[in-house]
Protein backbone atom coordinates (compact mmCIF):
# COMPACT_ATOMS: atom_id res chain seq x y z
CA UNK A 1 0.00 0.00 0.00
CA UNK A 2 1.52 3.29 -1.10
CA UNK A 3 0.72 6.98 -1.03
CA UNK A 4 2.94 8.34 -3.78
CA UNK A 5 2.10 9.57 -7.27
CA UNK A 6 -1.55 9.98 -8.20
CA UNK A 7 -2.91 7.62 -10.84
CA UNK A 8 -3.48 9.21 -14.24
CA UNK A 9 -7.20 8.32 -14.13
CA UNK A 10 -9.44 8.22 -11.06
CA UNK A 11 -10.12 4.68 -9.91
CA UNK A 12 -13.59 3.81 -8.65
CA UNK A 13 -13.42 2.82 -4.99
CA UNK A 14 -15.68 -0.19 -4.30
CA UNK A 15 -18.50 0.03 -1.81
CA UNK A 16 -22.13 -0.76 -1.10
CA UNK A 17 -24.68 0.93 -3.41
CA UNK A 18 -26.95 1.93 -0.55
CA UNK A 19 -30.34 3.61 -0.81
CA UNK A 20 -30.94 5.59 -4.03
CA UNK A 21 -31.66 8.81 -2.14
CA UNK A 22 -29.94 8.33 1.22
CA UNK A 23 -26.98 6.14 0.28
CA UNK A 24 -25.42 4.31 3.21
CA UNK A 25 -26.78 6.70 5.83
CA UNK A 26 -29.65 4.42 7.00
CA UNK A 27 -27.31 1.43 7.34
CA UNK A 28 -24.65 3.46 9.19
CA UNK A 29 -27.26 4.91 11.55
CA UNK A 30 -28.88 1.52 12.17
CA UNK A 31 -25.67 -0.50 12.67
CA UNK A 32 -22.50 1.52 12.27
CA UNK A 33 -20.02 -1.16 13.33
CA UNK A 34 -21.74 -3.96 11.44
CA UNK A 35 -21.94 -1.85 8.28
CA UNK A 36 -18.23 -1.03 8.46
CA UNK A 37 -17.31 -4.69 8.98
CA UNK A 38 -19.56 -5.82 6.15
CA UNK A 39 -17.96 -3.25 3.86
CA UNK A 40 -14.52 -4.55 4.75
CA UNK A 41 -15.44 -8.20 4.21
CA UNK A 42 -17.18 -7.53 0.90
CA UNK A 43 -15.03 -4.81 -0.63
CA UNK A 44 -11.59 -4.89 1.00
CA UNK A 45 -9.20 -2.43 2.61
CA UNK A 46 -10.57 0.76 1.02
CA UNK A 47 -14.35 1.18 0.85
CA UNK A 48 -16.58 4.07 -0.19
CA UNK A 49 -19.92 4.69 1.52
CA UNK A 50 -22.34 7.01 -0.23
CA UNK A 51 -23.75 9.76 1.98
CA UNK A 52 -26.93 11.00 0.36
CA UNK A 53 -28.16 10.46 -3.18
CA UNK A 54 -26.16 8.56 -5.76
CA UNK A 55 -26.08 11.60 -8.01
CA UNK A 56 -22.86 13.52 -7.43
CA UNK A 57 -24.46 16.91 -6.80
CA UNK A 58 -26.90 15.57 -4.23
CA UNK A 59 -24.51 13.57 -2.06
CA UNK A 60 -20.92 12.86 -1.14
CA UNK A 61 -18.64 9.92 -0.48
CA UNK A 62 -17.16 8.74 2.79
CA UNK A 63 -14.01 6.69 2.20
CA UNK A 64 -13.04 4.17 4.89
CA UNK A 65 -9.44 2.94 5.08
CA UNK A 66 -8.87 -0.31 6.96
CA UNK A 67 -5.37 -1.57 6.07
CA UNK A 68 -2.70 -0.57 8.64
CA UNK A 69 -0.54 1.10 6.00
CA UNK A 70 -3.49 3.18 4.85
CA UNK A 71 -4.30 4.05 8.47
CA UNK A 72 -0.70 5.16 8.96
CA UNK A 73 -0.93 7.43 5.93
CA UNK A 74 -4.14 9.05 7.14
CA UNK A 75 -3.07 9.61 10.75
CA UNK A 76 0.52 10.72 10.17
CA UNK A 77 -0.01 13.22 7.34
CA UNK A 78 -1.93 16.13 8.91
CA UNK A 79 -0.95 18.35 5.98
CA UNK A 80 -3.09 16.10 3.73
CA UNK A 81 -5.77 14.87 6.14
CA UNK A 82 -7.25 17.62 8.31
CA UNK A 83 -9.58 17.46 11.31
CA UNK A 84 -12.37 19.72 10.09
CA UNK A 85 -14.99 17.05 9.64
CA UNK A 86 -18.67 16.89 10.49
CA UNK A 87 -17.89 14.83 13.59
CA UNK A 88 -15.26 17.19 14.98
CA UNK A 89 -17.39 20.23 14.11
CA UNK A 90 -20.25 18.77 16.17
CA UNK A 91 -17.92 18.02 19.09
CA UNK A 92 -16.55 21.57 18.92
CA UNK A 93 -20.09 22.93 19.12
CA UNK A 94 -20.72 20.74 22.17
CA UNK A 95 -17.39 21.05 24.02
CA UNK A 96 -15.59 24.13 22.68
CA UNK A 97 -12.02 24.24 21.41
CA UNK A 98 -10.09 22.04 23.79
CA UNK A 99 -7.25 19.73 22.88
CA UNK A 100 -9.61 17.13 21.43
CA UNK A 101 -11.36 19.51 19.04
CA UNK A 102 -8.94 22.36 18.26
CA UNK A 103 -6.85 22.41 15.09
CA UNK A 104 -3.93 24.13 13.41
CA UNK A 105 -1.77 26.58 15.34
CA UNK A 106 -4.22 26.70 18.24
CA UNK A 107 -3.93 22.95 18.73
CA UNK A 108 -0.12 23.04 18.45
CA UNK A 109 0.10 25.70 21.15
CA UNK A 110 -2.30 23.82 23.43
CA UNK A 111 -0.44 20.55 22.93
CA UNK A 112 2.93 22.14 23.74
CA UNK A 113 1.44 23.74 26.84
CA UNK A 114 -0.31 20.64 28.14
CA UNK A 115 2.20 17.92 27.27
CA UNK A 116 4.30 18.42 30.45
CA UNK A 117 1.21 17.63 32.54
CA UNK A 118 1.00 14.11 31.06
CA UNK A 119 4.54 12.79 31.08
CA UNK A 120 4.95 9.29 32.57
CA UNK A 121 6.64 10.82 35.62
CA UNK A 122 3.80 13.30 36.23
CA UNK A 123 1.17 10.63 35.66
CA UNK A 124 2.86 8.28 38.15
CA UNK A 125 2.15 10.89 40.79
CA UNK A 126 -1.55 10.02 40.57
CA UNK A 127 -1.00 6.36 41.50
CA UNK A 128 -2.04 6.80 45.13
CA UNK A 129 -5.20 8.66 44.12
CA UNK A 130 -6.10 5.92 41.62
CA UNK A 131 -5.42 3.21 44.18
CA UNK A 132 -7.62 4.92 46.77
CA UNK A 133 -10.48 5.23 44.29
CA UNK A 134 -10.06 1.61 43.18
CA UNK A 135 -10.21 0.48 46.81
CA UNK A 136 -13.30 2.61 47.29
CA UNK A 137 -15.10 1.03 44.33
CA UNK A 138 -14.03 -2.50 45.22
CA UNK A 139 -15.10 -1.96 48.82
CA UNK A 140 -18.65 -1.20 47.69
CA UNK A 141 -19.09 -4.75 46.38
CA UNK A 142 -20.89 -7.38 48.42
CA UNK A 143 -20.00 -11.08 48.18
CA UNK A 144 -22.10 -12.66 45.46
CA UNK A 145 -23.67 -9.34 44.52
CA UNK A 146 -24.68 -8.55 40.95
CA UNK A 147 -23.31 -5.26 39.65
CA UNK A 148 -23.49 -3.25 36.44
CA UNK A 149 -19.84 -3.13 35.42
CA UNK A 150 -20.31 -0.06 33.24
CA UNK A 151 -22.00 1.93 36.00
CA UNK A 152 -19.27 0.88 38.44
CA UNK A 153 -16.42 1.67 36.07
CA UNK A 154 -18.02 4.95 35.05
CA UNK A 155 -18.09 6.12 38.66
CA UNK A 156 -14.50 5.01 39.20
CA UNK A 157 -13.13 6.70 36.07
CA UNK A 158 -15.05 9.92 36.65
CA UNK A 159 -13.89 10.17 40.25
CA UNK A 160 -10.28 9.56 39.25
CA UNK A 161 -10.18 12.23 36.56
CA UNK A 162 -12.38 14.56 38.63
CA UNK A 163 -10.20 14.31 41.73
CA UNK A 164 -7.08 14.69 39.60
CA UNK A 165 -8.54 17.90 38.19
CA UNK A 166 -10.05 19.55 41.25
CA UNK A 167 -10.04 17.30 44.27
CA UNK A 168 -13.12 16.31 46.25
CA UNK A 169 -15.34 18.87 44.53
CA UNK A 170 -16.11 16.15 41.98
CA UNK A 171 -18.53 14.69 44.58
CA UNK A 172 -20.95 17.57 43.98
CA UNK A 173 -21.18 17.20 40.21
CA UNK A 174 -20.53 13.51 39.45
CA UNK A 175 -24.23 12.45 39.27
CA UNK A 176 -25.08 15.23 36.81
CA UNK A 177 -22.05 14.47 34.63
CA UNK A 178 -22.84 10.76 34.52
CA UNK A 179 -26.34 11.67 33.33
CA UNK A 180 -25.33 14.31 30.78
CA UNK A 181 -22.36 12.62 29.13
CA UNK A 182 -24.29 10.02 27.10
CA UNK A 183 -26.79 12.68 26.00
CA UNK A 184 -24.00 14.92 24.76
CA UNK A 185 -22.33 12.05 22.95
CA UNK A 186 -25.57 10.88 21.34
CA UNK A 187 -26.54 14.37 20.19
CA UNK A 188 -23.06 15.08 18.79
CA UNK A 189 -23.03 11.86 16.78
CA UNK A 190 -26.54 12.42 15.48
CA UNK A 191 -25.67 15.96 14.40
CA UNK A 192 -22.52 14.80 12.63
CA UNK A 193 -24.50 12.27 10.57
CA UNK A 194 -27.20 14.69 9.40
CA UNK A 195 -27.12 15.14 5.63
CA UNK A 196 -28.32 18.73 6.12
CA UNK A 197 -27.15 20.38 9.36
CA UNK A 198 -28.97 23.56 10.21
CA UNK A 199 -27.04 26.17 12.24
CA UNK A 200 -27.55 25.73 15.97
CA UNK A 201 -29.25 29.12 16.08
CA UNK A 202 -32.20 27.68 14.18
CA UNK A 203 -34.58 26.66 17.01
CA UNK A 204 -35.44 23.13 15.95
CA UNK A 205 -36.21 20.64 18.76
CA UNK A 206 -32.92 18.80 18.12
CA UNK A 207 -30.89 22.02 18.13
CA UNK A 208 -32.54 23.15 21.35
CA UNK A 209 -31.66 19.85 23.04
CA UNK A 210 -28.10 20.08 21.76
CA UNK A 211 -27.62 23.62 23.04
CA UNK A 212 -29.21 22.82 26.41
CA UNK A 213 -26.95 19.83 27.08
CA UNK A 214 -23.87 21.86 26.10
CA UNK A 215 -24.97 24.72 28.36
CA UNK A 216 -25.60 22.32 31.26
CA UNK A 217 -22.12 20.80 30.90
CA UNK A 218 -20.48 24.23 30.83
CA UNK A 219 -22.53 25.35 33.82
CA UNK A 220 -21.12 22.47 35.88
CA UNK A 221 -17.54 23.40 35.01
CA UNK A 222 -18.20 27.11 35.55
CA UNK A 223 -19.58 26.48 39.06
CA UNK A 224 -16.39 24.69 40.05
CA UNK A 225 -14.10 27.28 38.44
CA UNK A 226 -16.01 30.12 40.10
CA UNK A 227 -15.50 28.81 43.63
CA UNK A 228 -11.91 27.74 43.13
CA UNK A 229 -8.98 29.86 44.17
CA UNK A 230 -5.70 28.46 42.98
CA UNK A 231 -3.99 28.78 46.35
CA UNK A 232 -1.35 26.17 46.97
CA UNK A 233 -3.33 23.19 45.66
CA UNK A 234 -1.42 20.67 43.60
CA UNK A 235 -4.14 19.38 41.31
CA UNK A 236 -4.41 19.45 37.55
CA UNK A 237 -6.60 22.55 37.53
CA UNK A 238 -3.91 24.51 39.33
CA UNK A 239 -1.36 23.14 36.88
CA UNK A 240 -3.53 24.28 33.98
CA UNK A 241 -3.50 27.80 35.43
CA UNK A 242 0.27 27.65 35.86
CA UNK A 243 1.04 26.05 32.47
CA UNK A 244 2.91 28.09 29.88
CA UNK A 245 3.67 27.52 26.22
CA UNK A 246 7.40 26.62 26.27
CA UNK A 247 7.95 28.55 23.03
CA UNK A 248 6.10 31.78 23.77
CA UNK A 249 5.49 31.77 27.53
CA UNK A 250 1.77 32.31 26.84
CA UNK A 251 -0.67 30.94 29.46
CA UNK A 252 -3.99 29.32 28.70
CA UNK A 253 -6.91 31.74 28.71
CA UNK A 254 -9.82 31.22 31.08
CA UNK A 255 -11.95 30.01 28.16
CA UNK A 256 -9.25 27.53 27.14
CA UNK A 257 -8.96 26.18 30.69
CA UNK A 258 -12.73 25.79 30.76
CA UNK A 259 -12.70 23.85 27.47
CA UNK A 260 -9.77 21.64 28.53
CA UNK A 261 -11.47 20.73 31.81
CA UNK A 262 -14.65 19.73 29.97
CA UNK A 263 -12.74 17.62 27.44
CA UNK A 264 -10.69 15.90 30.17
CA UNK A 265 -13.81 15.14 32.22
CA UNK A 266 -15.81 13.74 29.33
CA UNK A 267 -13.28 12.12 27.04
CA UNK A 268 -11.03 11.05 29.89
CA UNK A 269 -13.60 9.17 31.90
CA UNK A 270 -15.75 7.80 29.04
CA UNK A 271 -12.93 6.00 27.26
CA UNK A 272 -11.38 4.50 30.39
CA UNK A 273 -14.73 3.37 31.77
CA UNK A 274 -15.47 1.63 28.48
CA UNK A 275 -12.09 -0.08 28.31
CA UNK A 276 -12.47 -1.40 31.86
CA UNK A 277 -16.08 -2.50 31.39
CA UNK A 278 -15.38 -4.53 28.27
CA UNK A 279 -12.15 -6.02 29.60
CA UNK A 280 -13.83 -7.17 32.82
CA UNK A 281 -16.73 -8.61 30.83
CA UNK A 282 -14.28 -10.59 28.67
CA UNK A 283 -12.39 -11.82 31.72
CA UNK A 284 -15.71 -12.78 33.29
CA UNK A 285 -16.50 -14.88 30.22
CA UNK A 286 -13.07 -16.58 30.26
CA UNK A 287 -12.40 -17.72 33.86
CA UNK A 288 -9.18 -19.56 32.99
CA UNK A 289 -7.69 -16.36 31.54
CA UNK A 290 -9.03 -14.37 34.49
CA UNK A 291 -7.20 -16.63 36.94
CA UNK A 292 -3.94 -16.15 35.06
CA UNK A 293 -4.40 -12.38 35.07
CA UNK A 294 -5.42 -12.26 38.74
CA UNK A 295 -2.28 -14.12 39.81
CA UNK A 296 0.05 -12.85 37.08
CA UNK A 297 2.45 -9.94 36.84
CA UNK A 298 1.73 -6.40 35.64
CA UNK A 299 2.62 -7.31 32.05
CA UNK A 300 -0.21 -9.84 31.93
CA UNK A 301 -2.69 -7.38 33.46
CA UNK A 302 -1.70 -4.83 30.85
CA UNK A 303 -1.95 -7.44 28.08
CA UNK A 304 -5.52 -8.29 29.12
CA UNK A 305 -6.42 -4.61 29.01
CA UNK A 306 -4.81 -4.16 25.59
CA UNK A 307 -6.69 -7.18 24.23
CA UNK A 308 -9.91 -5.81 25.68
CA UNK A 309 -9.31 -2.56 23.81
CA UNK A 310 -8.51 -4.49 20.65
CA UNK A 311 -11.93 -6.14 20.64
CA UNK A 312 -13.80 -3.15 22.08
CA UNK A 313 -11.81 0.01 21.22
CA UNK A 314 -13.35 2.96 23.08
CA UNK A 315 -12.67 5.27 20.12
CA UNK A 316 -14.15 2.87 17.58
CA UNK A 317 -13.76 5.18 14.57
CA UNK A 318 -12.29 8.56 13.74
CA UNK A 319 -12.56 10.80 10.74
CA UNK A 320 -10.34 13.14 8.73
CA UNK A 321 -10.94 15.23 5.60
CA UNK A 322 -8.58 15.28 2.62
CA UNK A 323 -7.25 18.80 2.15
CA UNK A 324 -5.57 17.92 -1.16
CA UNK A 325 -5.90 15.26 -3.83
CA UNK A 326 -4.00 12.19 -2.70
CA UNK A 327 -3.87 8.43 -3.23
CA UNK A 328 -4.18 5.37 -1.04
CA UNK A 329 -3.66 1.83 -2.33
CA UNK A 330 -3.98 3.00 -5.92
CA UNK A 331 -7.26 4.80 -5.30
CA UNK A 332 -7.56 8.51 -5.82
CA UNK A 333 -8.91 10.44 -2.85
CA UNK A 334 -10.23 13.80 -3.97
CA UNK A 335 -9.78 16.98 -1.98
CA UNK A 336 -12.66 17.52 0.44
CA UNK A 337 -13.46 13.82 0.84
CA UNK A 338 -14.17 12.61 4.40
CA UNK A 339 -11.85 9.70 5.24
CA UNK A 340 -12.60 7.32 8.10
CA UNK A 341 -10.28 4.94 9.94
CA UNK A 342 -11.74 2.42 12.36
CA UNK A 343 -9.92 0.54 15.11
CA UNK A 344 -13.04 -1.64 15.35
CA UNK A 345 -12.35 -3.01 11.85
CA UNK A 346 -8.54 -2.83 11.66
CA UNK A 347 -8.22 -4.58 15.05
CA UNK A 348 -10.01 -7.50 13.40
CA UNK A 349 -7.95 -7.58 10.20
CA UNK A 350 -7.27 -11.34 9.73
CA UNK A 351 -3.93 -10.69 8.03
CA UNK A 352 -2.57 -9.46 11.37
CA UNK A 353 -4.98 -10.92 13.95
CA UNK A 354 -5.51 -14.69 13.52
CA UNK A 355 -8.92 -15.80 14.79
CA UNK A 356 -9.69 -12.10 15.35
CA UNK A 357 -12.83 -12.51 17.49
CA UNK A 358 -11.03 -14.66 20.08
CA UNK A 359 -10.03 -13.05 23.39
CA UNK A 360 -6.31 -13.79 23.77
CA UNK A 361 -4.18 -11.45 25.93
CA UNK A 362 -1.06 -13.42 24.89
CA UNK A 363 -1.19 -11.47 21.62
CA UNK A 364 0.33 -8.58 23.58
CA UNK A 365 3.20 -10.47 25.18
CA UNK A 366 6.70 -11.03 23.84
CA UNK A 367 7.54 -11.29 20.16
CA UNK A 368 3.92 -11.50 19.04
CA UNK A 369 3.38 -7.94 20.19
CA UNK A 370 6.69 -6.55 18.94
CA UNK A 371 6.45 -8.02 15.44
CA UNK A 372 3.17 -6.41 14.36
CA UNK A 373 3.21 -3.23 12.23
CA UNK A 374 2.44 -0.09 14.21
CA UNK A 375 -1.03 0.67 12.87
CA UNK A 376 -2.51 -2.78 13.23
CA UNK A 377 -3.48 -1.50 16.69
CA UNK A 378 -4.31 2.11 17.51
CA UNK A 379 -6.85 2.48 20.35
CA UNK A 380 -5.25 5.83 21.27
CA UNK A 381 -5.06 7.16 17.71
CA UNK A 382 -1.75 7.91 16.10
CA UNK A 383 0.57 10.49 14.62
CA UNK A 384 0.94 13.85 16.30
CA UNK A 385 -2.71 13.75 17.38
CA UNK A 386 -2.34 10.58 19.47
CA UNK A 387 -4.13 10.77 22.80
CA UNK A 388 -2.24 12.90 25.32
CA UNK A 389 -3.83 10.96 28.19
CA UNK A 390 -2.65 7.49 27.13
CA UNK A 391 -0.26 7.01 30.09
CA UNK A 392 -2.89 8.27 32.53
CA UNK A 393 -5.60 5.96 31.16
CA UNK A 394 -3.39 2.86 31.10
CA UNK A 395 -2.21 3.40 34.68
CA UNK A 396 -5.74 4.13 35.90
CA UNK A 397 -7.11 0.98 34.25
CA UNK A 398 -4.36 -1.39 35.39
CA UNK A 399 -4.64 -0.13 38.99
CA UNK A 400 -8.36 -0.94 38.98
CA UNK A 401 -7.93 -4.37 37.39
CA UNK A 402 -5.23 -5.41 39.87
CA UNK A 403 -7.27 -4.19 42.83
CA UNK A 404 -10.57 -5.76 41.79
CA UNK A 405 -9.19 -9.11 40.62
CA UNK A 406 -7.11 -9.51 43.76
CA UNK A 407 -10.27 -9.40 45.88
CA UNK A 408 -12.99 -10.79 43.64
CA UNK A 409 -13.61 -13.37 40.97
CA UNK A 410 -15.79 -11.82 38.27
CA UNK A 411 -18.49 -13.88 36.56
CA UNK A 412 -20.06 -12.20 33.53
CA UNK A 413 -23.80 -12.91 33.37
CA UNK A 414 -24.41 -11.88 29.76
CA UNK A 415 -23.13 -14.03 26.89
CA UNK A 416 -23.36 -11.19 24.36
CA UNK A 417 -23.25 -7.44 24.69
CA UNK A 418 -25.34 -5.03 22.67
CA UNK A 419 -23.30 -1.96 21.78
CA UNK A 420 -24.05 1.69 21.15
CA UNK A 421 -21.27 3.34 19.13
CA UNK A 422 -21.66 6.98 20.09
CA UNK A 423 -18.62 9.25 20.08
CA UNK A 424 -17.13 6.49 22.22
CA UNK A 425 -18.18 2.85 22.36
CA UNK A 426 -20.77 2.16 25.05
CA UNK A 427 -22.82 -0.88 26.07
CA UNK A 428 -26.48 -0.52 25.15
CA UNK A 429 -27.65 -2.09 28.42
CA UNK A 430 -26.25 -2.84 31.89
CA UNK A 431 -23.22 -5.15 31.80
CA UNK A 432 -24.14 -7.57 34.56
CA UNK A 433 -21.55 -9.46 36.57
CA UNK A 434 -21.45 -11.31 39.88
CA UNK A 435 -18.55 -10.72 42.27
CA UNK A 436 -17.32 -13.64 44.40
CA UNK A 437 -14.64 -13.24 47.07
CA UNK A 438 -11.36 -15.02 46.36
Amino acid sequence: MTATALPSQPTVIPGPPGHPLLGSVPALQRDLLGTLMEGFHRHGDVVTYRIGARWQRLGSDLVAVYHPEGVRHVLTNPQVFGRRTAGFDALTEMLGEGLLTSDGDLWKRQRRTLQPLFTPRRVAGYTDLMTAEAERVVGEGQPGSVVDLHELMGRYALRVVGRALFGDEIDDVAPALLRLVPFGSDLSLARSMQIVRLPLGVPTPRNRRFRQVSADLYAIVDRILARRSDGDRDDMLSRLHAARDPETGQPLSRAEIRDQVLVFLLAGHETTAGALTFTLHLLGRHPEIQERVATGDSDLVRAALMEGMRLYPPAHSTERRATADTEIAGYRIRRGTPVLVSPWVTHRHPEYWPDPERFDPDRFLGDRDRDRPRYTYFPFGGGQRSCIGEHFALLEATVLLRTLLTRYRVEALDAQLRLTPLITLRPAAPVRAALYPR
